[in-house]
């Protein structure tokens, strides 16, 4: 691995909206060799029939290996159902979390089944968070509900459906969203909450589902002042560090929130905010083209490789989590599924 590429793993970079790699997109994948990418719905031809489009993914996910250089990445993509699906019919469209019931487990595996057929390994999923908070403009019934203990208990069983299908999920967003009345897409959201309050209530479903062996958790843009103030999560070694690594036992990896979000963002207008997210405890860092100019990656990786050689940082536990989890993953050719494997999907669940 060159010095360059060691960096470059730390990164999940969004593509441009196009079902076709942009010579930007290339060009950036060639030279940084991230971790692997992100997928929206601007990556997927929604216009054509459901053999070409998948077709033209495949397509897609070869040229990204090609230029990445190497077989085995993560293929992720954000797939809750209701107003949080990326891809085209005729995949599933289920109502969104609050509305499944007792059917997160078998959602899950549908989901898994799905994303495989699509060549996904990776899906930003299960929303762990409580909504607790009817004015949140983000959550709402993107959530399992508001009681904690059942939230807790279908976010562990979406996970193991989703992992029984072969795609490995993300809980989120640690240490929890849903007490929040500002979209972290649009600007930073505070939560005053102690420590006392988070654990009776936003760490519950993150605490079992993290025991239950969750293999990543991403983070929330958001700050809590009364546990580490003027930082937000994403950048808070307290709680990183601290709440999840230490507080909850969590081994696996720790992802950042797309960094191009007004939350954030203010924080990576100079390269040292890559370095300040490792430093904090994240692992992988999402950069996205929905949110931001991607191509700022490059200085980015740059400060990560002059902080290492300093001895600011030290990414050898870090690189190693990586290593397992993209080891882990199935690589999985797009596909395209029966008529009768959809309807037997799309039974489990109340459609949206």
């Amino acid at each position: 691995m060159s010095d360059f590429s060691r960096a470059g793993r730390h990164f999940l970079i969004g593509l441009q909206p196009s079902p076709d790699l942009t010579d930007h997109d290339a060009k950036l994948l060639a030279r940084l060799k991230p971790a692997g990418v992100v997928l929206f719905k601007g990556n997927f031809d929604h216009e054509a029939p459901y053999e070409a489009w998948v077709a033209r993914l495949s397509k897609l996910l070869a040229d990204v290996r090609r230029v990445i250089g190497r077989p085995d990445i993560v293929v992720s993509i954000d797939h809750e159902s209701g107003r949080v699906q990326r891809t085209p019919a005729p995949i599933t469209r289920f109502a969104a979390a609050r509305h499944w019931g007792s059917a997160a487990g078998t959602v899950g595996a549908a989901h898994g089944r799905e994303l495989t057929s699509l060549g996904f390994n990776l899906s930003f999923a299960p929303v762990c968070d409580i909504d607790s908070n009817p004015d949140n403009p983000v959550i709402g019934d993107r959530s399992f509900g508001r009681d904690p203990q059942e939230v807790a208990d279908a976010a562990t069983a979406y996970w193991q459906g989703l992992e029984s299908a072969g795609v490995r999920g993300c809980a989120k967003h640690f240490p929890g969203h849903g007490d929040t009345s500002v979209d972290s897409h649009l600007s930073l959201p505070t939560l005053n909450l102690t420590l006392d309050e988070l654990e009776a209530r936003e760490l519950i479903p993150f605490r079992q589902i993290v025991k239950a062996g969750v293999p990543m958790v991403m983070t929330a843009h958001i700050l809590f002042p009364r546990i580490q103030p003027g930082i937000p999560a994403t950048l808070a070694p307290m709680i990183l560090r601290g709440l999840l690594r230490q507080g909850l036992d969590f081994k696996g990896l720790i992802c950042t929130d797309d960094l191009g979000m007004k939350a954030i963002s203010s924080w990576f207008g100079e390269p040292d905010g890559a370095v300040a997210a490792l430093s904090a405890g994240c692992d992988l860092l999402c950069l996205c083209a929905a949110q931001a100019d991607t191509g700022t990656a490059i200085a980015q990786a740059e400060a990560i490789l002059q902080a290492e050689a300093r001895g600011l940082i030290n990414l050898t536990n870090s690189q190693a989590r990586i290593a397992d989890f993209i080891g882990s993953l199935r690589q999985p050719e797009p596909v395209c599924l029966s008529a009768e494997q959809l309807a037997a999907n799309a039974a489990v669940a109340p459609l949206k």
